[in-house]
């Protein structure tokens, strides 16, 4: 395995870890006056917008995770972009 393809993989699961957290952080912390998370809420609206879904208290830690998440699997989109203009030029 290469140091690409390790780097790939500990930013990949990293990102996915940090979002799953965020998420299960907000439905920890889910507004009673909100119906229940379930198959008709959309992820991502629930992961842009935490403050609409849960109570101000831990919103920043919401936040963090989404952010960083979300930075982690940009970072390894990066990464395997790198690894396919490096091979494609050394081609």
């Amino acid at each position: 395995m290469s140091t690409a393809e390790a780097l790939f993989l500990g930013l990949l699961f990293t990102g996915i870890l940090a979002l799953l957290a965020g998420l299960l952080t907000t439905r920890l912390h889910w507004r009673s006056d909100i119906p229940p998370y379930g198959r008709r809420t959309r992820f991502l609206d629930v992961t842009l917008h935490p403050e609409a879904y849960v109570a101000d208290a831990p919103l920043r830690a919401i936040r963090t995770l989404n952010l960083t998440g979300g930075l982690l699997l940009a970072a390894a989109v990066g990464v395997a972009v790198y690894d396919i203009l490096r091979t494609m030029l050394a081609a």
